[in-house]
């Protein structure tokens, strides 16, 4: 997370707002794409890994075929959507398919969510860490040397190849050799009818992120795209550590889950709530650190995007608590929960940007974001009775005061 930030900052420095907004479109297409390239299947096959630990081979045989396919068709919908809605800049359509297809090499990472549902990820973090190392000094040497954005979006895509390859020189040097593949039609079979609305989910997510910023990038122009860009990463920036936290914490919750629904139950909410309340704290005080910290990390270029900052700050209540509540319905296997909650948000950002973005440019597309997140439960509970426990424990965690104020409220959370 750091540095992610670190280098986000002074790639943005370097770049300007303009170049900085072709870089923002590129990563945002990929991003938005992504969820293609890994079919809902993630958290699907940890599931699996964790309650059939005997089936790894199969299981990682079907689930990383299935992912080869979905990344050819998300470069395919990368050129597509690359040269049917471009951003201003030579080549940019070329760009966006390298960078899509570096993806291919990530198609074998199954094999480190089987390492996860064991509890033991260490061998895999510390060839990640290498790796991000190793990129860190290849991008700051970019930066040295006055590169391009052309440059920076093809280091993205060697470094994401190159995460592929560690992750299986990982697996060999601590398994001794390759795992076993065995693909079988009828877990495909299975796999694509419990990943399909997991993907729509995972996509829907996405859409609620990176879809204001391209439409930004068509709408309002290259610089106000860069200056929205740089106060979503700073709001973005520990986005990754309750969403990690959650995925760390879902084989427990599973296990958790058998042995006592109501102490599942009550760690639940316990959790929503210490997300909330961080969330909240974050997003308070920036009307105290946005402004200086955007002129003294970004530069004034960049002291346009203050106002964006201080609004887009609040989707981090809704995000966090969001991590763990989708892992919550993964859990119960209420599949098309997360799908339903997720295309929800998306269509209502997409709407509320396309109304929002022309009057009131970036302001108006951090607006959309926060209104589209909190809603998206509240809208589909009152028709689907299978999401009215999601949008209560929101709500509770929304309100996570009532903890200080009426310490009762534990017991209710664990009673709910």
């Amino acid at each position: 997370m750091l540095n992610t930030l670190v280098l986000g900052i002074l790639i943005a420095r370097h770049l300007g707002p303009e170049e900085f907004g072709v870089l923002s479109y590129a990563t945002s297409l990929v991003a938005v794409l992504a969820p293609l390239t890994t079919l809902g299947l993630r958290n699907l096959s940890l599931r699996e890994y964790t309650q059939k630990p005997e089936e790894a081979d199969r299981i990682l045989g079907t689930v990383a075929v299935m992912r080869m396919c979905g990344a050819l068709l998300a470069v395919a919908a990368a050129y597509y959507v690359a040269t049917r809605f471009p951003i201003e800049h030579e080549n940019i359509a070329m760009l966006c398919v390298i960078l899509a297809g570096a993806v291919l090499f990530r198609t074998f990472d199954t094999i480190q969510e089987h390492f996860i549902a064991d509890q033991n990820p260490r061998p895999f973090v510390v060839y990640s860490v290498i790796i991000l190392l190793a990129f860190s000094v290849i991008k700051i040497a970019l930066i040295v040397g006055d590169g391009s954005v052309n440059a920076f979006i093809m280091t993205n895509a060697a470094q994401t190849a190159a995460q592929g390859v560690g992750i299986a020189v990982a697996y060999r040097r601590n398994r001794g050799s390759f795992p076993g593949f065995k693909f079988e039609w009828s877990r495909m079979k299975l796999y694509a009818r419990q990943g399909f609305p997991l993907m729509l989910g995972a996509m829907s997510a996405v859409i609620y992120l990176k879809i204001d910023i391209l439409f930004l990038s068509n709408m309002a122009g290259k610089e106000v795209t860069g200056l929205y860009s740089v106060a979503a990463r700073l709001s973005e920036a520990w986005y990754a550590l309750p969403a990690t936290l959650a995925l760390a914490a879902f084989p427990r919750m599973v296990q958790l889950r058998a042995e006592s629904p109501r102490r599942y139950r009550r760690r639940m909410q316990d959790a929503l709530d210490l997300f909330a309340a961080f969330g909240t704290l974050v997003a308070i005080t920036s009307i105290f650190w946005a402004e200086p910290l955007i002129a003294l990390l970004f530069g004034a270029p960049y002291v346009g995007s203050v106002l964006v900052l201080q609004i887009y700050v609040w989707v981090g209540i809704v995000f966090a608590t969001r991590s763990l509540l989708h892992k919550w319905l993964l859990a119960e296997g209420f599949f098309w929960g997360s799908a339903m909650i997720n295309m929800t948000g998306a269509v209502t950002n997409i709407v509320l940007n396309l109304l929002l973005i022309p009057r009131y440019g970036a302001e108006g597309a951090a607006v959309a974001t926060v209104l589209s997140y909190t809603l998206a439960p509240l809208l589909l509970a009152p028709l689907v009775p299978g999401l009215r426990p999601v949008a209560a424990m929101q709500l509770k965690a929304i309100a996570w005061p009532r903890r200080v104020f009426w310490p009762e409220g534990r017991t209710g959370a664990g009673t709910g």
